[in-house]
């Protein structure tokens, strides 16, 4: 069974973007995930240590590591 990728809307703020390539930097990134990934592997598979994260936001409430993603969310990174 084939699961089709869901997009997702990342946005990396103040020095995380630093990880970001430079067409990404200070916007909002939208992203195919497929299946239900963490929400940490999705970040840091944009290249974005999870080390660097103290807050994530997913639709504006504050999320742990574990959070799964289901697609359709915009996912809000802190340093």
């Amino acid at each position: 069974m084939s699961v089709s990728p869901t997009l997702c809307e990342f946005r990396f703020y103040e020095e995380l973007n630093d990880y970001l390539r430079p067409e990404q930097r200070k916007r909002s990134i939208t992203r195919a995930i497929a299946g239900t990934p963490s929400v940490k592997d999705a970040i840091e598979a944009l290249g974005v240590p999870h080390t660097e994260i103290d807050l994530i936001l997913v639709d504006g409430r504050s999320v742990r590591f574990d959070r799964r993603l289901r697609g359709g969310e915009r996912i809000a990174v802190y340093p």
